[in-house]
C-alpha cells in the first residue's frame, strides 16, 4: 500500500519524463484479470488532481469511451484506475456520487477499493490546510452492489463477517480515528482476501 501511495505521488514526474506513457482501457474486470485491453493510448494528456486522474486524447469519440464506458485505465501495466462514472452507473445508492474522474484502485480476485480525496473538516474550512491531504478508502461492494465510503460505521459493518476483528475495532478507545479505522481496514483486506468462504468478483459481477 505504501509503495503503491509513493508510485501515485511520483506520477507527474513520469509524465514529464522523455519515455512514452502507454495507458490501457478495460470494459470488464474480466479482461483486467486477464490484462487483455480492449483499447489503450500512447501519450494522452493525463491531468492530476489529489488522488485523481483525467485522460485526453486528440480523438472526441475515445475521450467519450474514456468518459462514460470503459471501467478501468492502467498507466505502463502497473497503477490501476477506477472510472468514477462506472461506479456511479452500476453501483447505485452509494457513496460514488461524490467521486470524479479515474481514481486509485487496488483489488484482488476477492476485494477491491479505491482511493479519494477526504473532504475537508470543519477545522480545515476555517483555518486553511497544512498541505497534507487526506485519503478517504471506499470499498466496493459486490454482493450489495454499492461503494462504501470507509467510515467507522461502514468499517464495523463489514467486520461482522470476522467477529474477533470486530471486537478489537471497537473494543479500541480511538476507534474512530482515521489511522485506525485504516489499520483495521487493511486487516478487514487481508482477511476477507484470504477467506474460502468470500465470493470472487468475478461471480459476482462480469
Amino acid at each position: 500500500m505504501i509503495l503503491a501511495i509513493c508510485l501515485l505521488s511520483c506520477l507527474p514526474m513520469l509524465a514529464d519524463t522523455e519515455r512514452r506513457d502507454t495507458v490501457c482501457f478495460y470494459e470488464t474486470w474480466e479482461q483486467m484479470f486477464d490484462m487483455a485491453p480492449v483499447a489503450m493510448a500512447v501519450d494522452p494528456y493525463m491531468y492530476f488532481g489529489p488522488y485523481e486522474m483525467e485522460f485526453v486524447t486528440s480523438d472526441d469519440r475515445f475521450n467519450n469511451d474514456i468518459h462514460k464506458n470503459y471501467l478501468a485505465a492502467t498507466i505502463n501495466d502497473s497503477i490501476w484506475f477506477i472510472n468514477s462514472e462506472y461506479l456511479r452507473k452500476h453501483f447505485k445508492n452509494s457513496d460514488a456520487a461524490s467521486l470524479s474522474n479515474y481514481l486509485p484502485l487496488f483489488f484482488d480476485y476477492k476485494v477491491a477499493y479505491a482511493i479519494g480525496a477526504a473532504n475537508p473538516g470543519v477545522a480545515e474550512l476555517l483555518f486553511g490546510s497544512d498541505g497534507n491531504i487526506e485519503i478517504d478508502y471506499y470499498y466496493i461492494d459486490f454482493v450489495n452492489r454499492k461503494v462504501r465510503r470507509v467510515n467507522s460505521s461502514t468499517l464495523s459493518q463489514l467486520l461482522e463477517d470476522y467477529h474477533d476483528l470486530q471486537m478489537r475495532y471497537e473494543g479500541m478507545k480511538d476507534y474512530k480515528k482515521r489511522e485506525i479505522i485504516e489499520d483495521y481496514f487493511f486487516k478487514y483486506i487481508d482477511r476477507a482476501s484470504q477467506d474460502v468462504m468470500h465470493p470472487y468478483i468475478l461471480d459476482l459481477f462480469e
